[in-house]
């Protein structure tokens, strides 16, 4: 099977190229070719299907930011179990050079559908029955709520590396805290979505922030108040969908 990983815009602005092409040879496979691309907004789309534009704008805000100003490669590759070794090749790289939610630096299909429906893109092939992603999980239509792509330029200076941390919204005047940790199960639109109902009057940079903030740390402070409207905000939260939430006294 031919896999292949995409060398994204941080990557070959980083001189990484030839690490990447160690690890690939590392992990057993021949490099059987390499393609510019450059990535549109469309591109994007299709290559993560499982995001869509009136539930994930945000995502798709951010990854529009991230991966099309500025070119990319992909390394066509292919060996023993191609897919499996490509994922790894990933993973590795990943573990010693990712640099924030949105500057991961390479991309490997994670999906054996995946793989076909992406490559036969990058390729310009034509696929006749593209598989599709599962969806992941939605949020609001934050395009009908404030200006995303004006919010994503105004924040990506302060998402590189460890996303700032903008302090947790007061609910009133108390000194207890909600704690928001990591969960793979949302996404930043259905993360920030909880939160925009949970934090009431919570700005738009804030709401992202945190959000991207809890997903990079071991648990993030995102509210402060007294013990009823800790209370308040952790069961709109949990009505939210999200489980990895507590109060700290």
């Amino acid at each position: 099977m031919l896999a292949f990983v995409l060398l994204k815009p941080d990557c070959l602005r980083r001189g990484l190229g030839g690490e990447v092409e160690r690890a690939v040879k590392t992990a057993g496979l021949t490099i059987d070719g390499r393609r510019p691309v450059a990535l549109s907004p469309a591109d994007v789309r299709y290559l993560w299907s499982e995001y869509s534009e009136a539930g994930n704008g945000l995502t798709l805000g951010f990854l529009d930011r991230y991966l099309t100003t500025g070119p990319s490669e992909i390394l066509l590759v292919s060996g023993p179990d191609a897919f499996e070794a490509a994922r790894r090749v990933k993973r590795e790289i990943r573990s010693r050079h990712a640099d924030g939610p949105f500057a991961n630096v390479v991309h490997a299909a994670e999906r054996p559908g995946e793989l076909a429906r992406q490559r036969d893109h990058l390729l310009g092939l034509e696929n006749s029955d593209p598989p599709v992603s599962p969806p992941r999980p939605p949020g609001l239509d934050f395009h009908q709520l404030f200006d995303v792509p004006a919010l994503v330029s105004e924040l990506w200076p302060r998402i590189q590396g460890t996303p700032d941390f903008p302090g947790p919204h007061r609910l009133d005047d108390g000194a207890g805290a909600v704690v928001l940790g990591p969960d793979r199960d949302h996404t930043l639109d259905s993360t920030v979505t909880a939160l925009w109902h949970a934090l009431p009057g919570v700005e738009p940079a804030r709401a992202v922030l945190l959000a991207l903030h809890s997903g990079w740390s071991g648990g993030t402070p995102v509210a402060a108040g007294s013990r009823a409207a800790r209370q308040r905000c952790l069961r709109t939260l949990r009505e939210h969908g999200i489980r990895n939430c507590s109060d700290q006294r």
